[in-house]
């Protein structure tokens, strides 16, 4: 019986050994899944943990400026952040799930830059009846009272913007516009609600309609699964020639109707007004290729959310409206550009 008590312990043992082996080989793969979307969710202690979820296929620079901000802010405030990339025709349904496995885990706060819709709403009303604070990077209106806004104030951006536009051109008055805008602002869900490039549009209009100066003459809708910026880019120029100014709302969108310009030896023929700045946008407004952008300034926006959700843990949440200041950079002093 002793040799057979002998290999029963040496079995067991070697089946210890084995998980145990297996158990850290899991927990070093799940560690490194992680790596690049979360910060200190298996080390360190951290004081707070926090859900990111951000939709970032249709303004990738910004949004990747604002992960950074949120990044940088949890390794000062000692926050974990998991974050929870989204992109795809099934984004709206994923943002869902992430805000709802978010609720449930209990984490003390959720940052997200979903748009409006009814199922969206429900739950983020869901996630603050459970005790939640949420911080919005989109400013479309939802009444939650532990919902709180960081970002631009997107008429004032407008207003830059059509100021920006009114100096684009050389050719005389009015300057003839053409406008990409991101998506599509229409709602079928609920007609009532204003996008923010409804708001944008309006701070525009403002200027158009005060100052006489710009005469609009069409506004265009990127849609990534169909026509791309160059696509539109180059449909403006065939159906409206007489184009002096094309403005973008984001970094991409800039760059590539930068480049249809190029293309069709318009250099100084039609001016890019843009949003966003990064090293091939630096180099187009050096080139006098772009006029000038409007930066939006993500990385601060991410890291005040984080400081939003910090100051309001344990204490009763209080909504607010943090406004992020918008940067304007023409060939005058994109040289003090900071793009890190």
């Amino acid at each position: 019986m002793k040799w057979l008590y002998k290999i029963s312990t040496t079995l067991l043992f070697a089946a210890v050994v084995i998980s145990a082996v297996f158990a850290m080989y899991y927990l070093g793969k799940v560690n490194e899944a992680y790596n690049d979307n979360t910060v200190d969710v298996f080390g360190g202690n951290p004081r707070y943990h926090f859900s990111l979820i951000l939709y970032i296929e249709g303004d990738d620079e910004y949004w990747q400026s604002f992960k950074e901000g949120v990044f940088e802010a949890g390794k000062v405030h000692n926050a974990a952040i998991e974050f929870n990339p989204v992109s795809g025709p099934d984004s709206e349904d994923r943002i869902i799930e992430y805000v709802d496995i978010a609720s449930k885990s209990r984490v003390d706060g959720i940052i997200v830059n979903g748009r409006y819709s009814k199922k969206y709403s429900e739950a983020l009303k869901n996630a603050a009846k459970s005790g939640v604070h949420i911080v919005g990077g989109v400013s479309e209106a939802i009444d939650i009272s532990r919902l709180s806004y960081v970002g631009n104030n997107f008429y004032d951006f407008g207003v830059k913007a059509a100021k920006l536009i009114s100096q684009a051109s050389t050719k005389g008055l009015p300057i003839d516009l053409a406008v990409i805008l991101s998506d599509e602002s229409p709602n079928g869900e609920d007609s009532t609600q204003i996008s923010q490039g409804d708001i944008m549009m309006s701070g525009i209009t403002s200027v158009i309609e005060k100052e006489k100066k710009i005469n609009l003459l069409c506004t265009l809708y990127r849609n990534s699964y169909l026509l791309g910026a160059e696509d539109l880019t180059r449909e403006i120029l065939t159906q409206h020639p007489e184009v002096d100014v094309i403005f973008c709302t984001n970094a991409k969108d800039t760059a590539a109707a930068a480049r249809v310009i190029v293309e069709r030896n318009l250099v100084g023929d039609v001016a890019i007004v843009g949003t966003g700045l990064t090293e091939e946008i630096r180099y187009y407004i050096q080139k006098g290729i772009i006029f000038g952008v409007l930066d939006r300034n993500g990385h601060e926006a991410g890291y005040k959310a984080v400081e939003i959700l910090c100051a309001n843990i344990g204490d009763s949440f209080q909504s607010n409206y943090v406004n992020i200041d918008t940067d304007i950079y023409t060939s005058i002093n994109i040289d003090q550009a900071d793009l890190d």
